[in-house]
């Protein structure tokens, strides 16, 4: 490669021309880089008119250009490898400088055309200077040529516009334009690299820190790849590549190339997308043939992937209907075995109800773990891990089945949903649009004949013993024989205490009775049985828990048999994810982690008395938001106050020492927390790469 320093003008002048290649992105800087361009400029604007110009010029970076026809007579072409935001921003402002100078000087217009802009002894596309993307191409010709649009709300528009209001705005205070000129064509210092043949254009590109909007793993890739397509770049870009972004959309481009990793088994973090692929690529790098095929089979798994983000192009009715519950319920996790089975129904390797079933075990999987309380942290590694026990044949969907079933992955069984349904928060597990779908799914398997639209319709989950017991309600389970606090701590949350209804507001804690005359108003046949009760306490509760049990056993089928519940006794895990998820300047008490995770108060501040190694164990207070007296560190010497330590932590404590109530973590709150800390676990960061091509 040839590496040598320059100025715009050096680097413009002649007979040139610029091409942007067709597979790159479009033009993206917005305001923020235009302004920081604009601020570095008008800094040298001063130190010229201050006549200091021994100061070094401001550093605009690498441009990597690869001469496309070195040999050629006439305009002198060069692919713009990395350097193409730069380049148009300049000469747009180059634009906009011609245009405010042409108001008061006709001439400036054909100066600045010929010397910047565009070859004037030539037609067509030869004709300008810069010839950016096929999307870039007409807006960036309009301003070129003097045809604006000052209406068009493409990146291209908006960026000249910009620069012609700052010209404007500066022009009134005394704004030199031909000084201003000279510094954007003289006192910007680049490094211009040419590629020579047998050159590693796109390491080039990957090595150097570019100015801008940054990479992503997917606009990596992309370059990559048609970089080694240097004779059907363009007929491959057309007929596969960008048809392929049309269809799933550029914003979901990075997303898909690590999902098709995913569903080769390898489990990779979104930030190594690109070097993966390069990785798999790098074998067949040599052969044009082997490169377009690798990006064939890109774009028909993207036919599966738009299936997974838009459910209704799924031709077939019943796994339409599954994957948009999946969609709705977040199952992104499971996308690398839907993929997998989507591509052997692709090439009829399994049927259409086998893939029925995929969905529907995928579904019953989640829906099942949920309502038994199992966390949700590292499902994803969980699936891609599936991926290399599954038969590529009509064995796939017995050996899914099998897999998902095994003791370690968790899938309760009859007896375990059943228990769970009786014992477990419901209102507190999970999210509260899961919750919503389980109860949903209930009401469709009613099978009545007046179809809800639940997409429509405002519902809410109610609570039917309400979750503060009115005094109405307290002497209600008093008669019944039952202990009002005790039936209330134990049953309010369970799913067997909770409905679907428009009227959450108007129901409130209100008494039974009233409540059911409300429920009789309802076309929901989960709140027909209500009406039907002569009273509502621990055994009314815990016979619609039997029934909803039962419900949820038909509409989600179960693991093989053999499977296990998992480890014993109570799991302390959901306090230990909550307590570690408390931030800094909040606090939650001992009730709030109870009914979080379906205990006592008691137990959990013994739990947490005992297990005070926990980072934030000093941020769990009594119920009135006192610091308990039983509370110490983990360390025997540390002597700090846990109040003070409260308090720079910015929470605020009345003089009587009672933390304020503002900053209390509720239950749902820290079930947000839980659930939020479980995605960061599954999901790794998209960081971007280096480079403004």
């Amino acid at each position: 490669m040839q590496v040598q320093t320059a100025t715009l003008k050096a680097l413009v002048q002649g007979e040139k021309q610029f091409q942007v290649p067709i597979w790159q992105r479009q033009y993206t800087w917005k305001a923020d880089q235009h302004g920081q361009l604009w601020h570095d400029l008008m800094e040298q604007y001063r130190l010229v008119t201050a006549g200091e110009t021994s100061i070094a010029g401001h550093f605009l970076g690498s441009f990597v250009l690869s001469p496309k026809d070195p040999m050629a007579a006439g305009v002198s072409h060069f692919l713009v490898i990395d350097g193409q935001q730069r380049l148009t921003t300049l000469m747009l402002l180059l634009c906009a400088l011609r245009d405010k100078l042409a108001q008061s000087d006709p001439q400036a217009i054909e100066k600045y055309d010929e010397v910047y802009l565009i070859n004037k002894f030539y037609s067509g596309d030869d004709h300008i200077r810069l010839l950016p993307t096929d999307e870039d191409r007409k807006p960036f010709r309009r301003w070129v040529q003097r045809e604006p649009d000052n209406n068009a709300g493409d990146d291209i528009s908006r960026a000249y516009r910009f620069f012609a209001g700052q010209l404007d705005a500066e022009s009134a205070a005394g704004l030199d334009l031909e000084t201003l000129t000279q510094v954007v064509v003289e006192r910007l210092e680049i490094v211009v690299i040419h590629t020579q043949p047998g050159d590693n254009a796109h390491r080039i590109f990957q090595s150097l820190n570019g100015t801008g909007v940054r990479l992503n793993q997917a606009d990596l890739l992309r370059n990559y790849l048609f970089m080694l397509l240097p004779d059907r770049a363009g007929d491959v870009y057309n007929d596969v590549w960008r048809p392929m972004e049309q269809l799933i959309g550029v914003d979901n481009l990075a997303s898909f190339a690590r999902l098709d990793l995913l569903r080769r088994g390898w489990d990779v973090a979104k930030d190594d997308v690109f070097e993966r692929h390069q990785r798999r690529i790098d074998p067949v790098s040599h052969d044009e043939g082997q490169v377009e095929a690798a990006i064939r089979e890109l774009a028909v798994q993207a036919q599966h992937y738009k299936r997974l983000i838009d459910p209704s192009v799924e031709p077939d009715e019943t796994t339409r209907a599954g994957l948009q519950r999946l969609a709705r319920w977040g199952a992104q996790t499971a996308h690398p075995v839907l993929m997998v089975a989507m591509d052997l129904r692709s090439r009829e390797a399994i049927s259409v109800e086998d893939l029925r079933r995929v969905v529907l075990l995928i579904e019953s999987f989640l829906v099942r773990r949920q309502l038994a309380r199992i966390p949700t942290n590292a499902l994803s590694r969980l699936f891609v891990q599936l991926i290399d026990k599954l038969p590529a044949d009509g064995a796939f969907v017995d050996a899914l089945h099998r897999e998902l079933s095994r003791d370690r992955l968790y899938w309760p069984g009859d007896e375990h949903v059943r228990n769970a349904v009786r014992t477990q928060p419901f209102f507190h597990i999970g999210r509260w649009h899961q919750r919503k779908q389980i109860l949903e799914q209930f009401e469709r398997r009613f099978g009545h004949q007046e179809i809800v639209n639940f997409d429509e319709a405002a519902l809410q989950i109610e609570h039917v013993m309400p979750q503060t017991l009115s005094a109405e309600w307290r002497e209600h389970l008093a008669q019944l024989g039952q202990e009002p606090d005790q039936v209330h701590d134990e049953l309010v949350h369970t799913l067997g205490n909770v409905t679907l209804t428009a009227y959450n507001g108007t129901l409130s804690n209100k008494p039974f009775e009233r409540k059911q005359e409300i429920y009789g108003e309802s076309n929901l046949q989960l709140n027909k049985a209500l009406v039907e009760q002569e009273a509502w306490g621990r055994e009314e509760i815990l016979a619609r828990a039997d029934a909803l049990a039962e419900l949820a056993i038909s509409i989600w089928p179960a693991p093989l048999p053999g499977v296990t519940s998992g480890a014993g006794g109570f799991d302390w895990e959901r306090v230990d994810a909550a307590i570690e998820a408390i931030p800094a300047g909040r606090w939650t008490n001992y009730g709030a982690l109870a009914e979080l995770a379906g205990t006592s108060a008691q137990a959990v501040g013994n739990y947490v008395g005992n297990h005070t190694e926990a980072a934030n164990a000093y941020r769990v207070l009594s119920a009135d938001g006192a610091v308990s007296d039983g509370f110490h560190w983990a360390d025997a010497d540390d002597e700090r106050d846990p109040r003070q330590v409260l308090e720079a932590d910015g929470v605020v404590f009345s003089d009587a020492g009672f933390a304020s109530g503002e900053q209390w973590l509720s239950p749902d709150e820290l079930a947000t927390l839980v659930e939020t800390a479980d995605d960061a676990l599954d999901d790794d960061p998209t960081l971007g790469s280096t480079g403004d091509s």
